[in-house]
């Protein structure tokens, strides 16, 4: 049984001032479409983009919640994962096999972050901001599974778009497992996964 652990927090007041902030807010995130990934959709005919990377995040998260132990926080994994990308506005996404675009991507996404979510009401501008730094600091049971499933999501996009990515940036096995493996290996059902993701891949011969 899935546990979401949610917390009875005190009602907030709409006011018309929150509310304005708010729908700012969502009409800017909305921008999140327009990012394109590196990684095409199941029929090739255009790539993928960031907010539906996010969505799908959440769905693995959400199946794959139960098999972990311990459980995680899910309604907190399903917030970082929502959140974690919404820098790619203002700095675009970076390519994970990009060697040197991730030499920048720490600095552009904390002053993403900053100007994003400057507009928040102050309890959201917190919330958001202190998900974003236990996200980055990778060290909680929902951070490190957010990085593994953020890692994972592209390995069955790319074997269900035929290998499109990989086969335009070269990117073999051992890149595969050079730059994924280590956040994989917190935890065994994970790595499971994992393992039979690049199989299927190579059975495929994608990879």
């Amino acid at each position: 049984m899935i546990k979401f652990y949610w917390k009875n927090k005190p009602k907030t007041r709409m006011t018309d001032k929150r509310f304005n902030k708010l729908i700012a807010f969502l009409k800017e995130i909305e921008k999140l479409k327009l990012v394109e990934r590196q990684v095409k959709i199941s029929n090739q005919k255009r790539f993928e983009n960031s907010a539906e990377h996010s969505w799908d995040l959440a769905m693995w998260a959400w199946i794959f919640s139960d098999s972990l132990r311990p459980r995680p926080n899910l309604l907190k994994l399903f917030k970082m994962l929502l959140m974690h990308d919404l820098v790619e506005i203002y700095a675009g996404d970076t390519f994970f096999f990009d060697r040197p675009g991730r030499k920048s991507k720490n600095y552009r996404e904390k002053k993403a972050a900053r100007k994003l979510f400057a507009g928040l009401p102050l309890d959201l501008k917190r919330e958001f901001e202190k998900l974003r730094q236990e996200f980055d600091n990778g060290k909680t049971k929902e951070a490190k599974i957010a990085h593994s499933i953020d890692k994972l999501q592209p390995i069955l996009q790319n074997i269900v778009s035929g290998g499109y990515g990989w086969k335009k940036h070269k990117i073999t096995e051992t890149d595969i497992h050079e730059y994924k493996i280590n956040y994989m290996l917190h935890d065994k059902e994970i790595l499971k996964i994992f393992k039979k993701l690049i199989e299927t891949a190579k059975k495929a011969n994608l990879i």
